[in-house]
């Protein structure tokens, strides 16, 4: 990400100025970034109350002095805090957001309920062919087979001609993109629109591959129907072994992509994740399709809004996951667009949503900030702009964090939301930490990072001390973030080595 940009006055004006490239090059050619290594000598078993020298060992080296840190250590279920850097300070928290949207979900939405996709019924046409609304509810995980599934239903219901199908895509009020995400972002898979028709979470891969040398590159879609782009393919293949460089330009202001650079022979195929631009129009193609496959003959189709189907039929339906299991692949993948809906979803369930025009995002972050001052979360500890994290007008103090995780450890939910953090060295966006380390399969956490900040805030349970809480955030550096992430994973190390000294 680039530096913070003034907020857009409407989504509509993000045009023409929108790229992503994607780079393939030798490693060994790569820019190698300034390395800051750990100690070479593990560190001993700590004591708790010397927890304090041993972080600031690390973080006080001459390389780290000049980044912001923000840490809290406390132990879970007490007020007792082992360390505090910063702690009340605000800080920039990136996917740390997703542990307050995924908490306040499982308090405001429930942990069993399901986001619905239905088809109704609408009054018959002329010739008794049936005419049809397809409400959408935000359910990020559906796919094609979803669709397929829909169809299905509605042949075993006896369907065949269908004269009208019209598509509500207002379940969620707003604009579909969040205006405080920044321009570069918003030509990626990970920043998608966000609306109540969505299908393969509004992502469309497009693969490149080498055919025979002096020839343009091969590409293809993974899900045709969903393209709305234009390709402008001026790639070409070269001898294998030498420098690959593929890029991908995708203006916003136009539908086209285009794809330049070369690509060696042999070369593995490249996938570029690009959005879907016109989600609600993919959406209807891809269930005409659907429909097709069954046999089922479809007139026209249109776009409707705000449709009132308390008194009609439904013909067909698939539903998401539970929550419970939403908030997981949130959690444990860093999934913005689940995290997303599920702060649409939160908005959904407003007493104001009904009676108002306001933005379903709006709704949602006042009902998040109603329920983490239940939680005894202060509200001066934070300001939300999303659900993800992605935003960088996002600013959390690490000591919000400590008092999430602590409410979350006793509620009704505390298996459901801890079960749902990735677990060090074991799965989720942790796997590939911690690994051989004291710390490996007993840190339950979330991560977070973008340009200029790391983040790591959860539980610990350290072998031969009480269970604590934490939150990490570093802020400002200019070194890699793999790089700074081993750093976090040192502080992580010297958690599991604490004790209790007399």
């Amino acid at each position: 990400m680039q530096q913070l940009i003034q907020k857009p006055q409407r989504v509509a004006a993000i045009v023409g100025w929108l790229f992503v490239q994607i780079s393939i090059l030798n490693p060994a050619q790569a820019q190698q970034p300034a390395v800051i290594s750990p100690p070479s000598q593990p560190l001993p078993e700590v004591c708790a109350n010397k927890l304090t020298t041993a972080i600031n060992s690390i973080i006080d080296r001459p390389e780290l002095r000049r980044y912001r840190w923000g840490i809290v250590v406390q132990v879970l279920g007490s007020p007792n805090q082992l360390y505090n850097r910063d702690g009340d300070r605000l800080f920039i928290p990136a996917s740390n957001v997703k542990l307050i949207t995924t908490a306040v979900a499982l308090r405001q939405l429930g942990a069993n309920t399901k986001l619905r996709t239905s088809v109704y019924q609408l009054p018959r046409s002329g010739n008794n062919s049936s005419n049809l609304l397809v409400v959408g509810r935000g359910d990020p995980s559906l796919k094609i087979i979803g669709l397929d599934s829909i169809a299905q239903q509605l042949k075993q219901r006896g369907e065949k001609q269908i004269s009208q199908i019209s598509f509500d895509d207002s379940y969620f009020r707003g604009e579909p993109i969040n205006p405080d995400w920044e321009w570069g972002d918003l030509s990626t898979d990970y920043a998608p629109a966000i609306n109540s028709l969505i299908l393969n979470q509004n992502s469309n891969p497009l693969t490149i591959s080498t055919p025979q040398i002096g020839l343009p590159l091969q590409y293809t879609w993974k899900n045709p129907s969903l393209n709305n782009w234009q390709v402008d393919n001026q790639i070409t293949t070269i001898p294998a072994g030498q420098t690959s460089s593929v890029s991908a330009i995708a203006l916003f202001g136009k539908p086209i992509v285009r794809l330049t650079g070369k690509l060696a022979q042999n070369e593995s195929p490249v996938q570029i994740d690009l959005p879907v631009l016109k989600p609600t129009e993919s959406f209807i193609s891809a269930f005409r399709q659907s429909l097709v496959k069954s046999n089922l003959t479809i007139g026209t189709t249109s776009i409707v809004t705000n449709q009132n189907t308390l008194n009609l039929p439904e013909l067909a339906a698939i539903e998401s996951p539970p929550i419970s299991q939403l908030i997981n692949e949130t959690n444990q993948n860093s999934n913005n667009v689940y995290a997303e809906v599920l702060l649409k979803s939160i908005g959904r369930t407003h007493p104001e949503h009904a009676t108002s025009n306001e933005d379903t995002i709006n709704l949602g972050i006042n009902l998040v900030k109603k329920n983490l001052t239940e939680m005894g979360v202060d509200p001066q500890s934070y300001r939300l702009s999303d659900g993800s994290g992605l935003s960088r007008h996002n600013l959390a103090a690490p000591s919000a964090f400590v008092r999430v995780l602590s409410a979350m450890s006793t509620s009704p939910a505390a298996k459901i939301y801890r079960d749902s953090l990735p677990v060090s060295g074991i799965s989720g966006s942790l796997r590939n930490r911690m690994k051989g380390k004291l710390a490996q399969g007993i840190v339950n956490a979330k991560t977070g990072s973008m340009s200029g900040v790391v983040s790591l805030s959860g539980y610990i349970n350290p072998p031969k001390y009480s269970p604590l809480v934490f939150s990490v955030i570093l802020n400002q550096h200019d070194q890699s973030t793999s790089q700074m992430v081993k750093i976090v994973d040192e502080i992580m190390v010297v958690l599991a080595r604490v004790k209790q000294c007399n």
